[in-house]
Parts: C-alpha cells; sequence; structure tokens
C-alpha cells in the first residue's frame, strides 16, 4: 500500500492535513509476454476539513478492502488525536464493503458521529449492509444531501 500525505492551505492560509491512501488491487489481464498489467489503484482520502470534522472519500467503483479500512482508521485516529471528532463518511458508487472492513469501521472509538453520503439506492443498500450489524459507537445517519449531513454533524462538534 502506497501513502501519500500532503499539507495544503484553505484560501484563508490555515492548513489542512490530507492523506491519499492507495492500494494496488491484485494483477490485471496478462498483456501477452508474461507481463501483468496492474489493476488501476483505488484510493481512499482523509482529510480534516476547515470546519473540523473529519472526511472519508472512499474511492466509486472499487470494493472496500480490510487493510483500506485499517489505513484509513489509523489516519483518522491521528488526526483525531485526543478528540473525539464527528465524521463525513462518503461512499457514493462504491461497489462494496467487505466484511473486515465493515469491522474495522464499527469498531472506530475515536468519532463523535458519522454522517454517511450516498446518492443512489445502491449506495442506500451499501450503507445499511455498513451499518445495519452490531450497534454503532456513536450516533450514524445516513444522508443523500450533504448540506443535510453537514447541518446534522454540527452538532457533535467539539
Amino acid at each position: 500500500m502506497a501513502r501519500q500525505e500532503t499539507v495544503q492551505h484553505n484560501s484563508s492560509g490555515a492548513l489542512r492535513d490530507s492523506v491519499s491512501l492507495s492500494v494496488l488491487e491484485g494483477a490485471g489481464a496478462d498483456l501477452g509476454n508474461g507481463i501483468q498489467n496492474p489493476s488501476p489503484r483505488a484510493e481512499a482520502l482523509v482529510n480534516l476539513s476547515d470546519e473540523g470534522h473529519l472526511e472519508l472519500v472512499l474511492p466509486a467503483g472499487e470494493v472496500i478492502t480490510g487493510s483500506m479500512a485499517v489505513a484509513a482508521a489509523e489516519k483518522i485516529d491521528e488526526l483525531a488525536a485526543e478528540h473525539s471528532l464527528p465524521l463525513l463518511l462518503t461512499l457514493t458508487g462504491v461497489e462494496s464493503i467487505s466484511r473486515s472492513a465493515r469491522d474495522v469501521f464499527s469498531a472506530a472509538r475515536s468519532l463523535a458521529a458519522v454522517a454517511v453520503i450516498g446518492v443512489s439506492p445502491v449506495d442506500r443498500v451499501i450503507a445499511n449492509f455498513l451499518l445495519g450489524g452490531e450497534v454503532q459507537p456513536c450516533p450514524t445517519r445516513y444522508f443523500s444531501q450533504e448540506g443535510d449531513a453537514l447541518n446534522w454533524l454540527r452538532r457533535y462538534d467539539t
């Protein structure tokens, strides 16, 4: 897994910390000369927003694996440090979430609340699969509009 961290400045000059987590998901088709063409890289993006909540954007069109979830959870824990922060989780277009990834996400303890965003009926099914097993460790809701999700998360800002 490759990890690329960046520090960005927003328009007001404040620092934004973000990480791009890349996972090579196995080999692609044989090119005829014995060389495997690697599959495209899946990336999950973790940010600390200007408003003070965490953002996790899962890669569209990908199966979210346990290793991807662990890497994202580690960065979330690092950014949250000693505070429990709210998380905006975008899963729009995700193909599926593995059982091991679901276990990692449901064990998160450094979050004050989780707002899950998806836009399609498939996104809602995946969110129900993600959230439906165990009792979540913090308040968690599904939204189809980012504005609604952010309004709900504000009540959990520290």
